[in-house]
């Protein structure tokens, strides 16, 4: 890869994952007699889908109609927190779309015409149908993102039906935004995230776990002759401090990864001279490079948040799973190159068998 197309990845990288940490909104004070529309920056569909096209983000639809009073109450409330409020504005396009309007809308290169009856009546406007799957609740919050351009489409489309106070609202946010939905169903992330942000008890699980720093994992100070699990990932990175805190002390996992693996706490912005295979790598703190050059060569440049670097007992790299991992995707992950299946099977044939063997099984 050219060094310019590495920038851009990294630049990108920046603009999607610096944010607000999502924990300031649990405890910002709710702004009394809000406007109609809270502290959220919204704007219409099409103003959102034109700037989708120039600079990517992910979209966040608020469908309400002028009779819903939980719609006027989840304006007054949680999109008048100022930390969320901040967080959807840094991050998101927000739309704020009158499911019963009488406009002509066009999505996609598509136009939808409102349900207007004889009597000039609005009902519900076509394209509200056709977004909410025709279940006509209010309100409604679609999440959207990976705007791709070939296709005309979005790769990722969620709805969260109902009333969304902060603490529902978060988590999909986070979900969305940081591209946690590649790896993981919403549902089990959703468990994993109240556990990483409200579960005390996990505090003594996670001083179980042993984090070698970078310098001990590379510069010789540690060797065990295992192989290693490199965690890259920063403080101000939402995902990786739900995968951190929850995925690592897994009692399905846990207790393999003692056994076979070294596990490094690779923070990126590191500024230590790393030594790799007899090579030096330093952090150089460029504003277009603002990340240490050993956590992109571990990231096969292709520099994501969080990304999981799988390297054999002679430090050389396998793999580097990218995005949030789950658990249950850790524990196949670590046992697919901790048992060295990766040396006879693929991955796919690896899941594939396990499948089998679950169903035979039951």
């Amino acid at each position: 890869m050219g060094l310019n197309r590495m920038m851009n990845k990294v630049l990108m990288a920046i603009a999607v994952l610096v944010m607000p940490v999502i924990a300031y909104s649990q405890h910002a004070d709710i702004q009394g007699g809000a406007e109609e529309g809270g502290l959220v920056k919204w704007m219409t569909l099409s103003e959102a889908m034109e700037k989708v096209k120039v600079q990517p983000r992910p979209v966040i639809m608020d469908f309400y109609t002028s009779w819903c009073g939980w719609c006027k109450q989840m304006m007054r409330t949680t999109y008048s927190n100022p930390g969320l409020a901040q967080y959807i504005n840094t991050n998101f396009y927000p739309v704020k779309f009158d499911a019963e309007g009488k406009d002509t809308i066009e999505y996609l290169g598509i136009k939808y015409p409102p349900n207007i009856s004889p009597e000039g009546k609005a009902g519900a406007h076509s394209l509200a149908v056709k977004l909410l799957q025709g279940k006509l609740m209010y309100p409604t919050t679609l999440f959207l993102n990976g705007y791709d351009k070939t296709k005309n489409d979005f790769q990722f489309s969620m709805l969260a039906a109902g009333y969304l106070e902060e603490k529902k609202l978060e988590p999909i946010l986070v979900y969305s935004l940081e591209n946690v939905f590649r790896n993981c169903a919403y549902e089990d992330y959703h468990t994993e995230f109240d556990r990483a942000f409200y579960d005390t008890s996990i505090e003594s699980k996670l001083k179980e776990v042993k984090w070698l720093a970078p310098k001990e994992a590379f510069n010789g100070t540690v060797n065990t002759k295992k192989k290693k699990l490199v965690f890259i990932h920063t403080d101000w990175c939402n995902a990786c401090k739900v995968m951190q805190r929850t995925t690592f002390i897994d009692s399905v996992v846990s207790g393999y990864l003692k056994q076979k693996y070294d596990l490094v706490d690779f923070n990126p912005e590191n500024t230590d001279t790393l030594i790799y295979n007899g090579q030096a790598y330093v952090n150089q703190r460029a504003q277009q490079m603002p990340f240490h050059q050993l956590s992109m060569v571990l990231s096969r440049n292709n520099f994501v948040l969080p990304t999981l670097a799988i390297l054999d007992e002679n430090n050389n790299l396998i793999d580097a799973v990218t995005f949030y991992v789950h658990p249950n995707f850790l524990n196949d992950i670590a046992r697919y190159y901790g048992d060295n299946v990766f040396k006879t099977k693929s991955w796919q044939d690896y899941i594939k068998g396990k499948e089998e063997a679950k169903k035979g099984t039951n």
